[in-house]
Order: C-alpha cells, then structure tokens, then sequence
C-alpha cells in the first residue's frame, strides 16, 4: 500500500513509525488530544520509545497535563539523561507550575549540551526575575544580545527588567531600540508612553501615546495615558473629552473615575466632579477620590457628605493621621487651606468621642495653622 493511502488505514493498524509521524502532524496542528491518542497507541506497543515520550509529553503539556506531561519526560531522561526535548519540555512544566527553580535546574542542564539556544535562555532569564534573581536575569538577557543583538524577546526581557529595578531612563532606551526593529509596536509605545509619565516627560509621553493611537484608535491605555498627559498640562477638558472615549466600551477603573473627578473640579463643573468620584468609590474604598468629594462637599456647603464620608476615609483606616495628612495637602494644594481648618475645627466639635481621631484632628490642625 502506497504511502498516499495512509490515511485510509485504521488507527489500530498504524506501525509505531506512523503513530509517530500522525501524531507529530495534529502536535503541529495544535491538535492535542487527537496527538495524545495516537502516541498512546504507539506507546502500548513501544513504552520506551523516545518519540512517542516527547510527542506525548509536549501534547499532554499544551492540554494542561502537566502531571503526565512531567511522567513522559521523566521517563524520557531515565533512558537518556540528556534528552534535549526532555530537559527543555520538564522545564515548561515546572514554569507552568510555578516550580521557577526546578525549571531553571532543567534548562541550565540544557544549556550545558546547547549553550546558544536563545529561547531557553529567554526562559532562564524570566523566571530568574519571577524568583527576583535579577542580576541573574540580566546577565542573561545580556548574555543572548550579546551574540543575537537584535533579539526582540531578550530586549523586552531587559527593558522590562529595568523598568522594575526604576531605571525608567535605561528601560526607554532599550524600548526605543525594539521600536527600530520594526513588528507589532502598539505595546512598545504604550509602555514608552507609561515611562516618561513617570520621568515627567509629559510632551514626549503625548507623542508616544498619539503614535500608538494612529495605530489603534480605541485602545484604552493610550486614550488614558493621552489623558493624563492633557491634566498634568491643566487641559481638563481635552483630558476629559479622551477618557470619555473609554467609558463608551467600558465602565472604566476607579482611578479613571476619580482623574475625571479631579479633572470636573478643576472646571468647577461640581455636579459632574462629584458624580465621578462617586463612580470610583462604587468600586470599593478608594482614599483619592473620597477625599476629593470631602473637599467637593465642604467647598458646596454640603457638610453632611462630607462628615459622611471623613468618617468613613479616616475611622475605618488603621493610619487616620496619614489620610489626614492627605487631604491637608490636597485643601493646600487647591488653595483651600481655610476650608480644611474649618473642617477640622467642625469635626472636632462634633464627635470627641474618639480620642485617637480627635488626637489626630488636631495634629492635622495644628500643622494648617
């Protein structure tokens, strides 16, 4: 029977060599449990077959297997202590298990038969940071750019790395570098755009942020990172016209809430203001924007939210000096250091009940005065 015919021959039938080759064909086809059954019919018949372990072990892996993904590899180094496919696919499942340590055993022994494979590499590095080895993480990365200068993973790997180790510049600089490499980079200039948010380089974020958004208009972190840019450049209302734009395909995030409350208070537009910080709040208990509708509520002479609300931002806190403090410099920052000694002075009148609150009331007054 010509080989053209294969397909027409029962499973049950198949030679091993054939089990091997079908199932490395639905492997590829992302076909896993098709894969796992014919290397299982392989396997009765040659248990100890290196292929049909690995072809079993990597199908069973991709399935979220990885109690019989691990049994196949284990077996598989029982009989050859330095099979490639082993070391490299028992280090993917102890990853996906959290076991970082395990995994970077797995593939350091890999490493040892295959120095250059940057993959694996890439894969030493990332758990290396996972378990916060981070000089081990960068030596890595380095150690592949070093012979693959061009690697997008090991760039991102390390920009990312110094991006947690708050070397925003550096992080930057490596971004820049993938951006010139060509490829999908919606992701790059978000982040870009995120880092020179953090160095206060407002104009350059607007550019990064505007470049992400020509090539996906809707795209949620760069309308918010667009929007951050505007505030910080006191144009609330651009500010405010951007983020709308995410409220009409989400129900945003507590902090967009309460940067559009900040945005509505500077425009003293104050029905708005206080509609948005109670959006946030909606979220769960939330310091930021409850202060800002206690600042709202005290500035519109509705001292019932705003006691309402005092209360539960500073009774319910295990540091009410340290939210007290907050406000103190939210009412001084917008020039309403008269209102918040009012404030203080009215709550101290009415509930002395509390010693601690009243002791940090008038701390918080003290320093205002």
């Amino acid at each position: 029977m010509g080989a053209g015919n294969i397909q027409d021959v029962p499973v049950e039938e198949l030679s091993v060599i054939e089990l091997s080759k079908q199932g490395r064909q639905k492997l590829r086809s992302r076909k896993y449990d098709e894969a796992c059954q014919l290397f299982f019919l392989g396997l009765e018949s040659e248990p100890e077959n290196p292929y049909l372990l690995s072809g079993m072990g990597d199908a069973s892996r991709e399935m979220g297997n990885f109690e019989l993904a691990e049994d196949c590899y284990q077996k598989l180094l029982h009989i050859d202590e330095n099979n490639l496919f082993a070391l490299r696919g028992l280090g993917d499942v102890y990853k996906k298990l959290n076991r970082h340590a395990d995994a970077i055993s797995m593939w350091e022994r890999y490493l040892r038969l295959r120095s250059l494979d940057k993959h694996v590499m890439s894969r030493i590095a990332d758990s290396a940071k996972v378990l916060l080895q981070f000089e081990r993480a960068e030596q890595m990365y380095l150690n592949i750019i070093e012979f693959a200068p061009d690697d997008r993973f090991a760039l991102a790997g390390l920009a990312d790395l110094q991006h947690r180790l708050g070397k925003d510049a550096e992080a930057i600089q490596i971004y820049e570098k993938i951006l010139t490499l060509g490829g999908s980079s919606l992701h790059i200039l978000t982040i870009l755009g995120k880092l020179c948010l953090r160095l206060s380089d407002f104009d350059q974020a607007e550019i990064y942020f505007r470049r992400a958004l020509e090539i996906d208009a809707d795209n949620p972190y760069a309308l918010y990172g667009l929007g951050n840019c505007y505030r910080w450049h006191r144009r609330y209302h651009e500010a405010i016209e951007i983020w709308r734009k995410i409220l009409e395909d989400s129900d945003g995030t507590q902090i967009l809430h309460t940067r559009m409350g900040d945005a509505y208070y500077h425009l003293d537009m104050k029905e708005e203001a206080a509609r948005s910080y109670r959006r946030a709040i909606g979220f769960g208990r939330d310091p930021f924007s409850m202060a800002g509708l206690i600042c709202l509520s005290v500035d519109t002479n509705d001292l019932d939210t705003a006691v309402t609300t005092f209360f539960a931002l500073v009774v319910t806190d295990d540091d009410p000096l340290f939210q007290l403090d907050m406000l103190s410099r939210r009412f001084v920052r917008d020039q309403h250091q008269h209102l918040m000694q009012g404030f203080c002075r009215y709550l101290l009148q009415l509930d002395r009940s509390d010693q601690r609150l009243g002791k940090d009331l008038a701390s918080a007054l003290e320093k205002l005065c």
